[in-house]
């Protein structure tokens, strides 16, 4: 009797700073404040949405008094184009939430701009004082539906309470999606030293009646590698007995002689397929019994 067995990889603080110096000639005697974002965009990098990571960044903003007279005022940020939300232009906008780590405050401009909150403190800056404040951009890792960079324009400015600007800078907030998919196995099989085993029974000519499946999740189309460690034979122990063999990908055949590539659909967006993976015998007659295997490595790539 044949009992191959075939082992499968499924790869896959503020803090003040005083700098007091006399009125240069022609500078105003307003109050002017600089606005100084390190960096000039807030973009949060390299964002896996299957590593199970928070999509998060911390930045900074420093504050300068360039005028003559104090300044009181409350940073507020204004989204230059609504509606609120990270975005390409091709899909729902992601939603973000920005948090002032320095006086412990949501400022996030769901609105349009920071709503003004009695519990935030308005920031006080003599002539030539500066100020730096720190903040955390969080996106919302449900909203994120394919890879790619998706941004907001907002504007930083410094209000007093009339709401008037006593200066201001641009900002970019964002996030940037990774191309990424990840392999798993569900079915009739077990693991061993890490490894996927697939017994296929008594080896029989024709498709080995054993369930198994693929699932396959990827931020759009991808691509499915396949390769066998005796190019498409499974192998009585280290004899020269071979059965052939190949195998098919949600109706995809695969001649594994090479390694071979099988092309998942092409669609947008957050995918999560399952795609049957069948194992079709070849020619099983005048071999020697006993148990027959090969190593099948499955990987895939992102498009």
């Amino acid at each position: 009797m044949l009992r191959p067995i075939l082992t499968l990889f499924a790869a896959s603080l503020a803090a003040p700073v005083l700098a007091q110096a006399p009125l240069a000639s022609g500078q105003t005697t307003d109050c002017l404040v600089r606005v100084n974002p390190a960096p000039a965009s807030w973009i949060i990098q390299g964002y896996d949405p299957f590593a199970g990571s928070i999509p998060e960044g911390t930045y900074g903003v420093t504050f300068v008094n360039d005028g003559g007279a104090e300044c009181r005022f409350r940073p507020t940020f204004v989204l230059r184009q609504p509606p609120f939300g990270l975005s390409k232009g091709i899909e729902k906008p992601v939603r973000y939430a920005l948090l002032n780590l320095t006086d412990s405050q949501d400022v996030t401009p769901r609105a349009g701009r920071s709503q003004p909150r009695l519990s935030q403190r308005e920031l006080v800056l003599a002539p030539g004082e500066s100020r730096s404040l720190t903040y955390r951009l969080v996106a919302e890792p449900d909203d994120v539906r394919s890879s790619g960079t998706f941004t907001q324009d907002v504007t930083l400015e410094a209000q007093d309470n009339s709401f008037r600007s006593l200066g201001g800078a641009p900002l970019v907030f964002g996030i940037k999606v990774l191309p990424s998919a990840r392999v798993g196995l569900t079915g009739a099989y077990r693991m061993n030293d890490g490894q996927a085993v697939v017994s296929l029974g008594e080896l029989r000519e024709g498709v080995a009646p054993v369930p198994l499946q693929l699932r396959v999740s990827s931020t759009g189309d991808y691509d499915i590698m396949v390769s066998s460690a005796n190019s498409g034979r499974l192998r009585l122990g280290s004899s020269q007995w071979f059965v052939p063999y190949s195998v098919a990908i949600g109706g995809n055949a695969v001649n594994l002689t090479g390694a071979r590539t099988v092309t998942g659909s092409k669609r947008s967006g957050l995918l999560r397929d399952s795609l049957p993976f069948q194992f079709v015998i070849g020619d099983v007659s005048n071999r020697r019994a006993g148990v027959y295997s090969d190593v099948v490595s499955v990987s895939i790539t992102a498009r």
